[in-house]
């Protein structure tokens, strides 16, 4: 079975992850199963070329089509594919009338504004509709038109095979007694005023408070560039104790959220997945109503320590930092219940389970 995904390269990394692990998931499921990626370049931030190759799997680009050229283009990129996995990139869907065979499966983010709505005619020509957030978040009600296709998942968190904190520690060689902020800048998706003032708040945060505890220490993720580290209030050469992972694979990731003290978190699914792995958030979140109304809802069961990005300074921050590592008895509780919010229905075992479904129904590839 030959599944292509298709996820949303415009923005940030949370379709790529997302889509990462569900590819994890059928490949776990059935090892036959070939999974590539397929990147719009209409659309494309060049960043998320990296993050889409650090998945481990092949990576395809649509090319620029015109009326002359693009059924021949679609059917060279998707005439293979039995199932097409879409993420929030569904200006794409009417491409299916020219691969008819394959089965369509669209995962849409929350939306911004009313563009669920307005896109409704083009989920309509869906096999599956996938709604992969807990119920934390509302079920927006313009969905109501696929309600029949929709299959409520919640988050994709792929965690089997994640080690356990100390293991996870131990594994990365992180040092006895050191504690560790994770940070990943993804590439400043949110803007570089956003993400230059998040990098410049944590640094500064990291940095102060190693006065009194030297064996603190800052790890940035997903960085694909140094230029990309490039802001006020953080020097050129970064001091030795900052990590810089660089663009890793999604589980590689996963294993470093499972050994930090703390995760700094901007969008959904790294906070997902800190939630489910017991990792204390602080979470500021980008300027999108998705990330508001998570970060809202998180502070109102107080399961994550928000910042509101107008207030992002690193005395700001670090005070939060400090509250979070010197109080492990309200660390522990504000980890469960994060973990508990973010729990429940069949996740991404079911979207893989889906996926197969429908691919086994469809003709052979031929």
């Amino acid at each position: 079975m030959n599944v292509v995904m298709i996820p949303s390269v415009s923005g940030g990394l949370g379709h790529i992850g997302r889509t990462a692990a569900l590819a994890r998931m059928l490949r776990t499921l059935d090892p036959a199963v070939t999974v590539e990626y397929l990147l719009d370049a209409d659309r494309l931030r060049p960043f998320n070329i990296d993050a889409a190759a650090a998945t481990g799997f092949r990576v395809n680009l649509l090319p620029a089509r015109n009326r002359a050229n693009r059924d021949a283009i679609v059917r060279a990129c998707l005439g293979q594919a039995d199932v097409i996995v879409e993420d929030t990139s569904r200006h794409l869907i009417p491409l299916r009338a020219i691969v008819p065979r394959a089965a369509w499966v669209s995962i849409p983010m929350y939306p911004l504004g009313d563009e669920l709505f307005m896109d409704w005619p083009f989920l309509a020509q869906t096999d599956a509709v996938v709604w992969p957030y807990p119920r934390l978040l509302d079920f927006p009600p313009e969905l109501a038109h696929v309600k029949a296709n929709v299959i409520e998942t919640g988050p994709f968190l792929a965690l089997e095979g994640i080690p356990t904190r100390d293991d996870a520690r131990a594994g990365l060689g992180v040092g006895e007694g050191e504690a560790i902020v994770l940070y990943a800048p993804r590439g400043m998706s949110f803007g570089r005023p956003f993400g230059e003032r998040v990098l410049a708040g944590v640094f500064g945060a990291v940095d102060r408070l190693r006065v009194q505890r030297p064996r603190l220490r800052l790890a940035l993720a997903a960085v694909s560039r140094p230029e990309e580290l490039h802001a006020p209030g953080v020097p050129r050469e970064l001091p030795d104790w900052v990590s810089v992972l660089g663009m890793i694979s999604p589980t590689r990731m996963l294993e470093w959220v499972s050994a930090a003290d703390i995760a700094v978190t901007e969008g959904s699914n790294m906070t997902f997945e800190a939630a489910a792995l017991g990792t204390p958030i602080v979470m500021v979140p980008g300027p999108i109503f998705e990330t508001w109304l998570l970060g809202t809802r998180l502070h109102e069961q107080g399961a994550a320590r928000i910042v509101w990005i107008e207030r992002v300074t690193p005395e700001s921050i670090g005070e939060v930092f400090r509250e979070i590592l010197d109080d492990p008895t309200r660390r522990e509780a504000t980890c469960d219940k994060a973990r508990s919010l973010v729990s429940g229905g069949g996740g991404v075992l079911a979207a893989g389970r889906l996926v197969l479904d429908l691919g086994r129904s469809q003709p052979l590839s031929g």
